[in-house]
């Protein structure tokens, strides 16, 4: 009982890391993004303010954000690989044979809505 136990809390440990560090980065990402374009935005919204030029252009910061916002839509989906990876580790082939259905239904997803 106490290898399930100490399976499952080593699954939760690597969930909780996998989606604090993913949130991390991906806010990171869109944080700086938008960091990247303020400047263009200001000399847009205030025609007269002197802001120094970048070098990176307001679409460039844009195109950032996308990332970010991709890198939160895709946390769940790792979140998916990581448990079946786990659970083929531990030999769990019910669970995995669950995770795997799971991560076909959401492909499946992607592309009737890439379609």
């Amino acid at each position: 009982m106490s290898r399930i136990a100490s399976s499952g809390a080593r699954l939760e440990y690597w969930l909780a890391k996998l989606l604090q560090y993913g949130t991390w980065v991906a806010t990171g990402t869109i944080a700086t993004g938008l960091a990247i374009s303020l400047p263009a935005s200001l000399r847009s919204a205030f025609p007269g303010l002197q802001i120094p030029t970048g070098l990176l252009s307001a679409s460039a910061g844009m195109h950032i954000v996308s990332v970010g916002i991709a890198l939160f839509i895709l946390l769940p989906i790792m979140r998916l690989i990581l448990m079946l990876g786990m659970f083929l580790h531990q030999r769990d082939y019910r669970f995995s044979a669950i995770a795997a259905l799971v991560l076909v239904i959401v492909a499946a997803g992607l592309l009737a809505g890439a379609a």
